[in-house]
Formats: C-alpha cells, structure tokens, sequence
C-alpha cells in the first residue's frame, strides 16, 4: 500500500518538499490510514505535518476519539489541533443540515491552521466516498459537475488515498494491529449518504457486481478527463459570447445562438456561478429557465437563486443582482383608541382591554387579538426591515419574514409594500397572511392587544 499511495501522491504532484500540509484526521480508519501514509512519505520528501481534529459534539463519546488522535500524534511527533465545534447547534442557525455545517467548519479550521502559502489540506477520501457521492449527487440531479466527483487535487485540497478503497484501507490497518476509531453514526441511517453507503452500495454490490463502487468511482475519474475537456471548450466560448459587469453579465444571444446545445448550458453555469456563491444551488431547471427565456420573443425577467434576475432586451440576456424597487418607507407608533391611516387608504384601529375569558377568540383575516402582555417595545406599523422575524410554530422556531414572504409566493414587488405590525424586529402580523405563534392569546392572558384593519 505504502508503494501505491506513494505513486498516487507523486502522479498529481500533490506533496512537494517545503509544502506545508494540514491533515483532517478524525480517528476513523481513513483519516488514521492517510496520516500513516503521510508519515511514510515524510521519509523521503521534507514537509511539515499538523493534524486538526474536529470535536463535532453529536456524540458522548467523541472526547475519546480526540484523546485518540491527539496520542497517535505525540508518539510520531506531529502537532496536533483539536477544535470542539456545536454542529447541531450551528446547523440550527445557519438553517443548513448538520452535514454541510461539519464540512464548512471543517474546512473553516483547516484554513485558522494555514500559516505558509504554500499549505495544503490533506482530506482522507477513498474509491467508496467517491462513488457515494456520485450516487448522492446523481438522486439529487445533477449533469457532469456531480460525476466527475472528488478531484485527486481540488485547488489547496488533496487526496492521497483516492485510489483505495474501503475495504483496502481496513486490511492494511488489520495487518499492521493498528487501532482506530469507529464512529457509531455512520451505522446510523438518518442522512442520505449513510442509506447509500449502509443499505444502496452494499445491495447493488451482492446482488449486481461486486465491483459497484470500483466501477462507479472508475466512471468518475473518466468523468474528470471530461470535464477538463469541456472546461476548455466552455472557457473559450464564455470569452466569445460574454461581457462581464461588477454586478452583472451579458450573453450576445447572436453569437450564444450558433453554439452546441451542451456549450449553451456550460455557458450559462459559468456566468450564474461568478455570480453566487454555490454552484450546488443552480440546478437544470434554473439552466433550463433561462434557455426557456432567451428562445421566447420581446423582453422578459426571471428571478434566480441569491437575489439575482434575467432580463432578457433584444439580442442580449443579462444575469445580475437584482435591482430593488424604491419604496416609499412608513412608520407608526400604535397606541390604544389610534386610528391609522396607511398609505394604501386602510384604516388600522387599535384598541388594548381586559380579557373577558368567557369572549371568543377574533378569527377575522383583518381582526387579530393579540397577547399585550409579551409585547416588550412600543409596538409599530411599518414596512418590513431586514432582520424581520415571525415565530412560526407551537415550538417557538423562528423564520425570516423575507424567506416566509417568499414560501407565501409573494411577489418581490409587493413585499415592501405589505404592512407588518412590529414589536423591534419581531412581526406579530403580516397584515392579511399569518400572525407569530408566539403573541397569541392563551389561557393566561390578561390584556388583549385588538388590532383591526379596514
């Protein structure tokens, strides 16, 4: 094995001496695998060596997998870094899975350990990684990006045992009497890529061929010759057909019109990805949107993912932020016995009184009732403001007015105009949609806040 990740290594020029390389080692057979190999190739290409471990606090026993590591590296004189990361909790706030915020915090500490330009991070992918994650993206839709999956290099990432597999890298442990670490969640078939490696892989690998993973991981790397292939292709084409702006790009469709279908769809990638911070987010339909666009005649508009727009004049379509529309900001104080005149011509009448326990509840779509006594702040009327939030459940989970507004189809250009009744940033009602969870009256309220709107 030491023979084969070594020509691996030398093949893609990923170690070079004086490299600076920073090893994700998380105690599991891979990682304790990679960081073996390493220290082997250390024999005969000088380069320095740290380990991060990354402490993602889902499990009790996690602690031992850091004491674990953080041995390996003090008998084979390696600095080690250790990191105690809430994942769940950091998935909460960012509203993504618990997996995309491992990866970016992950990589968010390897970056904190850099401290030479010529640092890379040594990552402890295998053959069995690479053909769940073809798997993964191709359930979720994808085109060659997603087959041409985990790149021996991907800018400062490396991958030295890319060409072992699973079963390969347990042996060799075995034979050595080399202990590591088994994280019981990756049993665990909560996430999606724990039922293909758990339950897809292992079925088509007993009952279609044996070879299912070598064989997909075989297509990938085929696919990453492909991909460079059309890369080049996409490039020159993209030089002919576009115009880049600070915030925008532009297609000359006339030029754009005479090239091959699949360059059409890379083109307009290319352009949508300078443009957002995640390719993962554009998917064919965005792609097939705009081609829908640019064949329909006068001008039309799109909206996309991250606040951009298509507009499509003539012989040119342009991708670019969106451009908000003015409004015209307003502003109350509602107190009780107020009338309020908007700017729309309704009337909003407010009244504050003593619940009669015996009264039923106001369920009119302009009538609200509403718990005063867990209003803080002077309550407003007003536009909507960034960091606007209402409480959308009996557990007090919270949704930004923005992504609730557009979960409701709102249209962009009628969202500023919409009144919302505010306590600071915290929406007691969207005027006609939905009031927060969190101001309705219970069994325990005394006073009532009665706004009306007519």
């Amino acid at each position: 094995m030491i023979k084969t990740v070594r020509d691996y290594i030398r093949q893609y020029n990923m170690i070079l001496p004086k490299d600076e390389i920073i090893a994700g080692v998380s105690g599991g057979a891979d990682s304790v695998c990679m960081f073996l190999q390493l220290i082997e190739y250390r024999k005969e290409c000088e380069f320095d060596l740290k380990v991060v471990h990354i402490n993602h606090m889902i499990r009790n026993d996690a602690g031992n997998d850091a004491d674990f590591v953080k041995d390996l590296c003090y008998r084979n004189g390696v600095e080690f870094y250790l990191f105690n990361e809430d994942v769940i909790k950091l998935s909460k706030e960012k509203g993504i899975s618990t997996e995309e915020a491992g990866r970016e915090v992950r990589y968010e500490r390897f970056r904190q350990v850099m401290s030479s330009k010529r640092a890379k991070i040594a990552v402890a992918h295998n053959k069995n990684d690479v053909a769940e994650t073809v798997l993964f993206n191709i359930f979720r839709g994808t085109g060659i990006e997603g087959l041409a999956s985990l790149a021996p290099v991907n800018g400062n990432i490396i991958r030295p045992l890319l060409d072992l597999s699973r079963d390969e890298i347990e042996a060799y442990l075995i034979k050595k009497e080399q202990p590591f670490r088994t994280d019981s969640t990756n049993a665990e078939c909560d996430y999606a890529r724990n039922k293909i490696r758990n339950v897809m892989l292992p079925y088509a690998e007993k009952n279609l061929s044996a070879k299912s993973a070598q064989h997909i991981a075989d297509l990938s790397k085929k696919m990453l010759l492909i991909r460079e292939y059309i890369k080049k292709e996409t490039k020159k084409a993209y030089l002919l057909a576009v115009t880049e702006n600070e915030d925008s790009s532009s297609i000359n469709l006339r030029i754009f019109s005479d090239l091959d279908p699949m360059l059409k769809r890379e083109v307009i990638l290319l352009v949508m990805e300078r443009l957002t911070p995640h390719r993962k987010d554009i998917t064919g339909q965005h792609v097939a949107s705009l081609l829908d666009v640019i064949q329909k005649e006068g001008e039309k508009k799109i909206d996309l993912p991250y606040d951009l727009e298509a507009v499509k004049q003539y012989d040119t379509l342009t991708v670019r932020k969106s451009i908000a529309n003015e409004k015209e900001a307003f502003e109350y104080d509602i107190e009780n016995g107020s009338d309020i005149i908007l700017k729309d011509g309704r009337t909003l009448r407010v009244r504050i009184f003593d619940r009669d326990e015996s009264a039923l509840i106001e369920r009119k779509t302009y009538t609200k009732w509403f718990d005063y006594d867990k209003i803080v702040n002077c309550v407003k009327v007003r536009n909507r403001r960034a960091g606007d939030y209402l409480t959308i459940n009996s557990d007090m989970d919270k949704k930004s007015l923005k992504d609730y507004l557009i979960d409701s189809k709102v249209a962009r250009e009628k969202r500023d105009s919409i009144p919302v009744i505010a306590d600071d940033s915290h929406i007691l009602w969207v005027v006609g949609l939905r009031i927060s969870e969190y101001y309705k009256v219970s069994d325990t309220t005394k006073r009532i806040l009665e706004i009306s709107v007519k």
